[in-house]
């Protein structure tokens, strides 16, 4: 009996064995960086269900402030403001570049620039820091575990 289920095992993995072994690791790396962008639209839309779906349940983050976050600060954080209320800052679009994927088995890390848009009062700020992501690999997909962001200051003007 053991025998049998051991060859059956064997026969699935080697019928998904072509397309799991199919997965490049650049695609594997397109998929955590969609992961990344997708995230960012869902805080831009305040998407709370995706960024659910996005953020690990015991995700900790570290923003450019130095503000330690969890999963549930993050959905509280990504809920609209109340109506006319224009003083509180609103992400509105966000630019990432020099991004670099590295993977360790069911693990990535993410690092980029972000060139973050902000509005409030009807004024534009932006604001630019690195940013690093650990993401895992489960059932669910590829999730978010650790975030930290590194606000860029722009050097002294003599």
């Amino acid at each position: 009996m053991n025998k049998t289920k051991i060859l059956m095992g064997c026969l699935v993995l080697i019928g998904c064995g072509g397309n799991a072994a199919a997965v490049t690791e650049q695609e594997v790396k397109a998929q955590i960086i969609a992961q990344e962008k997708a995230w960012s639209d869902a805080v831009i839309r305040h998407d709370a269900e995706k960024i659910s779906l996005i953020l690990a349940d015991d995700f900790i983050g570290i923003d450019g402030r130095g503000v330690v976050t969890d999963k549930a600060a993050e959905l509280k954080e990504a809920k609209p403001p109340p109506a006319g209320d224009s003083a509180v800052p609103q992400l509105s679009k966000e630019e990432f570049s020099d991004i670099t994927a590295r993977l360790y088995g069911s693990t990535a890390v993410l690092t980029l620039t972000n060139t973050a848009q902000f509005s409030s009062k009807g004024k534009e700020t932006q604001i630019k820091y690195r940013r690093t992501t650990v993401w895992v690999r489960g059932l669910g997909g590829w999730r978010c575990v650790s975030f930290h962001g590194s606000r860029i200051l722009e050097p002294p003007k003599h």
